[in-house]
């Protein structure tokens, strides 16, 4: 009895990361040199056939084939995100020529001489952009899902920046206010201001002017001094 043969996965998970990197870099050597094309002789005629540069088979399906490789074949790509940056820049610039340049303009120079032609060229150009955004936006949900942006810390939440306070106040405790200059600080939990002492009123002796002349615990007041 003939054994299996070995599953092939084995062989092929170490091109994974060539494959990843391949499926990025392609397309965007197609796009800069689509762009670089462009602007020349004759700019409005070439502009009439520069749709077919932006957007093709492998600008649509490149782009997102190395993006799954890097998130979807475990253990995920060292260089996942970045290569998932330069899928989606790669769709905006094919979007940003293919619908400028080459629906745009080049149906509009078309239509110029055969409104007929214009039309058909038209059409065929809106069914690729179909595929086309249906891609790109697959890839921007992976972004989205995979690499979500880092919240921002909410003021007066530990760990976000405090200002200095003024000269001369204490800086604030975490979870109270800051206290206003000159404010004396409030006392801690559990603590209990001592009572006054007690005065019984009939221990004060008027005296002279109306001034007590004896206080219980200040000894006796002061005299005025005879006049000669």
């Amino acid at each position: 009895m003939s054994t299996p043969p070995p599953p092939i996965g084995q062989f092929l998970r170490p091109l994974r990361d060539l494959a990843a990197y391949a499926l990025a870099g392609v397309p965007a050597v197609l796009l800069l040199v689509a762009v670089l094309d462009l602007f020349g002789a004759d700019f409005l005629g070439r502009t009439q056939y520069s749709f077919g540069s932006f957007v093709n088979l492998a600008t649509i399906f490149f782009p997102i084939a190395a993006v799954v490789l890097a998130l979807g074949v475990g253990p995920v790509h060292p260089k996942a995100r970045l290569i998932t940056q330069v899928a989606l820049a790669e769709y905006a610039v094919a979007a940003f020529f293919g619908l400028i340049f080459g629906v745009l303009f080049g149906v509009s120079n078309i239509a110029s001489t055969s409104p007929g032609s214009a039309f058909l060229e038209l059409l065929v150009r809106a069914a690729w952009l179909g595929p086309f955004a249906l891609a790109g936006f697959a890839v921007w949900q992976i972004w989205r899902g995979v690499f979500p942006p880092a919240p921002k810390p909410q003021p007066g939440v530990y760990g976000a920046y405090q200002p200095m306070p003024p000269y001369g106040q204490q800086p604030p405790v975490y979870g109270q206010p800051p206290q206003q200059y000159g404010q004396q600080p409030p006392p801690p939990p559990g603590y209990y201001p001592p009572p006054a002492p007690f005065v019984d009123p009939t221990q004060v002796i008027p005296g002279p002017g109306g001034v007590p002349a004896d206080r219980p615990g200040f000894g006796p007041a002061a005299q005025d001094p005879p006049r000669q």
